[in-house]
C-alpha cells in the first residue's frame, strides 16, 4: 500500500526491540489497536510498516539492506521507547532510528513539519512504555537535537510497578499516571493525522531553510510583528486565555526588578565597589614535618594569585598581608591565632579572610580551608582537598582548592546582584550563574528572546542547571514568541525530567507546570497549588504564578487575590513595592472578575507610580470606573487610552478592540460587543477581530443565531480550526441542539493540547442539559 504522499513507501514505520514483544506481544497488540483507530480517523487507508520478526541481534557492523532502506522512506517514524530501545548497538537503533533521522533531514520535508494550527511537530513520534533512564533521554535528545516529547503508555504505581499500559487493565485506577489505553491510542491517531495533514499542505523547502540552528529549540512561526510595537504594546498572559482571545495591544513596559535583598551572612562583606574583599592568611603546618613549612606561605600565595583574576572579588596581595602581620610584631612564619587573623583582616580592610591548615604524611595530605566573616568572626564556608604535597601534585591541589573558593565566592557575590527570588539557583559554575542572572533580569524587562539566549548559555555551561531550563520555559510562557506556548511545553518537560536536582518545594512548582501543560490534570494542578501554598518559598514570582493559575485554570478569583496579597506581604517585609508590572495587571484583573472594582484603583495607582506608562492598568482602571457607574471618570480614562493609542500610531480598529476589552472586564457585554463589532467592521479581513465578536455574541447570549451562522461560514473554509468548532458547539447547545453541540465541544477538547476551564464548563453544562432533556 502506498503512502498518502507520492515518493514515500509507507505513511508510518513502527520501530521496536524484539525483546519488548516476546513476552506478551505488547507491540503487536499496540499496532493492531492503532490500525483500528486510524481506520476511524482517516477516510483513506493509512499504510503502516511493522515487522513482527526483525533481526534484532544484528550488531552495529551490519548495514541496512536495500529493502529496509526503502521501507524507512516514510512520513512518520514511531519508536517504541522501552528500557532497552536506546541502545547504540541494537538493530533498531543503528538500522532504523538513526537512518530515518538522516533520511528525514535530507528529504524534501525535513525533520519537523508545521501543522495547520501553526504549531510545529517532529516526524518522529515516540511512544514511551517504561520510565526512561536519564542517560537514555540524553542520548535520544542528542540524536534528534530536540527535547524528547512522548505519548506515554506507562502503568506506574506507588509500590514501584513500571510497565507498559495494557488495553485491558485489572485495576486501572491504580495507575498513578491516570492514563487510559484507549485514550492514548486516540491521541496517537490524532497526532498522526495532524502531522500528515501538515505534510500535505506544507510547502516543500530545503532542511537548511526550514529549521532553526541546532542550538535553538524548534518552534512555530508566528505572524510578522512590528518590533517597536512589540516592546511597547505587549499584553501576554502566563497561559492562553480561556475566554475571549484578546489582541495584544495595550501593554506593559516591565521594569527591572528592584535590588531588594533579604539580609544574610554575605550582606556586610562587600566593599564600596560591590566586591567581596578577602585577605588570605598563611596556612598552619600540622604535619610535624618542618621541611613542609614552605607551604605555609606557598599555598596562601597560590590562592591569592588564583583569586586575583576574579572581577567579583577584591583580594589583598601577600605583601600587604606580610606587612600587616609584621606591623603587629608577629612573625609571618609562625602560627597565627584566630584573634590575630581577624585583626590582620581588619587592618587590611578586608570584610572576609581565609585561614587554613594542612596535615598528613607519606604522600597523603589534607588541606583544610575556612572562609570567615571579619566583623562577626563567623565561619561562612569550609572545604578540604586531599593529595600529595611532596610532589608536583601540590600545584593541582592548590589550583583545585582555589577554583572551589573562587566559584563559591563569585556565586555569592553574584547573588547580591539579583532579586532574592532567584538566589536558590543551585549551580557550581559562576559563569553559568552570570548568564542565569542576566537571563532572569531580561525576562523581567520583557526582553524575552535575549533572556532565552542567556539562559540557554547557562545551560550549555552547566547541563545540570535545572533552574535555567525552568526559566526558559518561564520566558516562553510570558512571551508571545510562539503560537500556543509550544516551546514552553517542551522546556517544562525538560526541566521536569531533571526535577530531582532541585529541593522538594521547587519540584512541586515544576509539578504544577507539568500538570498545567503536559498531563492537563486538574486534580494535580490543585494538589500542587495546595503544596506550594504550604511551602516556605518566599518568592513573589511563585505567588504571582499561583494567582494567575487560579484565574486561568479554575476561575477562582478570590484564591487568586489571596495569592496576590501574599506578594504584597513579601514586598512589605522587604521594604519596597515590587517593580513588576505584570503583578499589578493580574491583581487588578482578578479584582474585577471577583466583582471588587472599588479596590482596583488602589492597586492600579501603586502600579502606575512605579511605571506611569503602563497602559493596561489605565484600561483596567476604566473597567473599574465603568463597573461602579462613574461615567465621568470612565470618559476621562477613555480619553487617556485614546491618547496612548494615538501616541503609538495604533489603528482605529485596535482602539475599538481595546475599549471592547475594557468593557469585558467591566462585565458590560452590550458595550463590549458594540466595540468588537466596530473593530471587525473596520478590519473585516482580520480573523481575530471576528473571533472576538463571535465569541461575545455566543457566550453572552447576545445573538446566538448570528454567531452560529458566522461559525459555519468559517468552518466551511477551515474545518480544522478547533476554536471555531468549540464556538459552533457552544452555539448549538445554547440553541437547544445539545447533542450535536456536545459532540463538537468534546472533539475540540480531545484535540486541544491545553486545559480550558471555559470549555470544561461548557461540556458539563451541555451534558446536564442533554440528561435533563432525556429525563423529560
Amino acid at each position: 500500500m502506498a503512502s498518502f504522499i507520492p515518493g514515500y513507501e509507507y505513511d508510518i514505520f513502527i520501530s521496536y526491540r524484539q525483546k519488548d514483544n516476546k513476552h506478551d506481544g505488547w507491540v503487536t497488540k499496540f499496532v493492531e489497536n492503532l490500525k483500528g483507530e486510524l481506520e476511524t480517523t482517516f477516510k483513506e487507508d493509512v499504510s503502516v510498516y511493522f515487522d513482527e520478526n526483525p533481526h534484532d541481534r544484528l550488531q552495529e557492523t551490519h548495514n541496512v539492506d536495500k529493502s529496509l532502506e526503502n521501507k524507512l522512506k516514510c512520513l512518520i517514524f514511531i519508536p517504541i521507547l522501552s528500557q532497552t530501545y536506546c541502545d547504540p548497538k541494537s538493530y533498531a537503533w543503528q538500522c532504523e532510528f538513526l537512518p530515518f533521522i538522516k533520511m528525514a533531514r535530507e528529504d524534501r520535508f525535513g525533520m519537523d513539519v508545521k501543522l495547520r494550527n501553526g504549531n510545529v511537530a517532529s516526524r518522529i513520534l515516540p511512544i514511551r512504555i517504561h520510565d526512561l533512564d536519564p542517560e537514555d533521554v540524553k542520548l535520544f535528545e542528542k540524536e534528534t537535537k530536540s527535547v524528547i516529547r512522548t505519548l506515554d503508555f506507562v502503568f506506574k504505581t506507588a509500590s514501584g510497578v513500571n510497565r507498559p499500559l495494557r488495553a485491558n487493565e485489572d485495576h486501572p485506577n491504580d495507575n498513578q499516571n491516570k492514563t487510559f489505553y484507549r485514550d492514548q491510542i486516540n491521541k496517537v491517531a490524532n497526532a498522526i493525522k495532524e502531522i500528515i495533514l501538515g505534510l500535505q499542505t506544507e510547502p516543500v523547502v530545503s532542511e537548511k531553510k526550514k529549521t532553526l540552528p541546532e542550538d535553538k529549540l524548534r518552534t512555530s512561526v508566528t505572524e510578522e510583528k512590528k518590533p517597536e510595537l512589540e516592546r511597547s504594546f505587549n499584553l501576554t498572559r502566563r497561559r492562553m486565555y480561556s475566554g475571549v482571545t484578546f489582541i495584544a495591544l495595550i501593554i506593559v513596559v516591565i521594569l527591572f526588578y528592584p535590588r531588594i535583598f533579604k539580609r544574610d551572612k554575605f550582606e556586610n562583606i562587600r566593599n564600596p565597589e560591590g566586591k567581596i574583599s578577602i585577605a588570605v592568611m598563611p596556612f598552619e603546618n600540622l604535619t610535624g614535618d618542618t621541611t613542609l613549612n614552605w607551604f605555609r606561605r606557598g599555598i596562601s600565595s597560590l590562592i591569592i594569585n588564583g583569586l586575583g583574576s576574579s572581577g567579583e572579588l577584591a583580594v589583598r596581595d601577600d605583601q600587604t598581608i606580610f606587612e600587616a602581620i609584621e606591623s603587629m610584631d608577629q612573625v609571618f612564619t609562625a602560627s597565627i591565632s584566630p584573634s590575630i587573623a581577624r585583626e590582620v583582616a581588619e587592618k587590611t580592610r578586608s570584610e572576609t579572610y581565609i585561614t587554613g591548615s594542612y596535615q598528613g604524611r607519606e604522600g597523603l595530605f589534607r588541606i583544610l580551608v575556612n572562609l570567615v566573616d571579619t566583623e562577626s568572626g563567623e565561619v561562612i564556608w569550609t572545604n578540604k582537598v586531599e593529595g600529595d604535597l611532596e610532589s608536583s601534585e601540590y600545584l593541582g591541589l592548590a589550583d583545585s582548592l582555589c577554583s572551589e573558593i573562587k566559584d563559591y565566592l563569585e556565586i555569592k557575590a553574584l547573588e547580591q546582584k539579583t532579586d532574592y527570588d532567584f538566589r536558590e539557583a543551585y549551580t557550581k559554575s559562576p559563569e553559568a550563574y552570570r548568564y542565569f542572572i542576566e537571563g532572569v533580569d531580561l525576562v523581567l524587562t520583557s526582553e524575552y528572546e535575549s533572556a532565552i539566549n542567556s539562559l540557554k548559555k547557562a545551560l550549555e555551561i552547566d547541563s545540570t542547571f535545572t533552574f535555567a531550563s525552568f526559566y526558559i520555559a518561564f520566558a516562553y510562557n510570558f512571551s508571545n514568541l510562539s503560537d500556543k506556548n509550544e516551546p514552553a511545553f517542551l522546556w517544562t518537560q525538560k526541566a521536569y525530567y531533571a526535577k530531582e536536582r532541585l529541593p522538594l518545594k521547587y519540584q512541586n512548582w515544576l509539578g504544577l507546570w507539568y500538570a498545567c501543560f503536559i498531563s492537563l490534570n486538574p486534580e494535580d494542578m490543585i494538589r500542587y497549588c495546595n503544596l506550594l501554598e504550604k511551602s516556605d518559598i518566599e518568592s513573589r514570582i511563585l505567588w504571582l504564578d499561583l494567582g494567575v493559575t487560579y484565574v486561568d485554570f479554575f476561575h477562582q478569583y478570590e484564591k487568586a487575590i489571596e495569592a496576590f496579597e501574599k506578594v504584597d506581604e513579601i514586598s512589605r517585609e522587604r521594604g519596597n513595592d515590587w517593580k513588576y508590572d505584570r503583578y499589578y495587571n493580574a491583581y487588578c484583573e482578578a479584582l474585577l472578575m471577583a466583582d471588587r472594582p472599588k479596590e482596583v484603583n488602589k492597586i492600579a495607582e501603586k502600579g502606575l507610580m512605579i511605571n506611569p506608562d503602563n497602559g493596561w492598568l489605565k484600561v483596567l482602571e476604566g473597567s473599574s470606573y465603568s463597573m461602579v457607574g462613574d461615567t465621568v471618570a470612565t470618559r476621562n480614562k477613555i480619553s487617556e487610552i485614546n491618547s496612548i493609542m494615538d501616541e503609538y500610531s495604533m489603528s482605529e480598529a485596535d482602539n475599538e478592540t481595546v475599549l471592547g476589552n475594557m468593557y469585558y472586564y467591566a462585565k458590560d457585554t452590550v458595550r463590549m460587543v458594540e466595540h468588537y463589532r466596530k473593530a471587525y467592521n473596520l478590519e473585516p479581513e482580520n480573523r481575530t477581530r471576528l473571533s472576538d465578536l463571535v465569541w461575545a455574541l455566543i457566550r453572552y447570549n447576545i445573538d446566538i443565531e448570528e454567531g452560529l451562522e458566522i461559525c459555519q461560514k468559517v468552518l466551511d473554509e477551515n474545518p480544522d480550526i478547533l476554536r471555531w468548532s468549540w464556538m459552533k458547539g457552544l452555539a448549538l447547545h445554547k440553541s437547544g441542539n445539545h447533542s450535536e453541540g456536545l459532540a463538537l465541544m468534546k472533539e475540540a477538547d480531545e484535540k486541544y493540547n491545553a486545559y480550558f476551564k471555559y470549555l470544561k464548563d461548557d461540556i458539563n453544562e451541555a451534558e446536564k442539559a442533554l440528561a435533563d432533556q432525556k429525563n423529560n
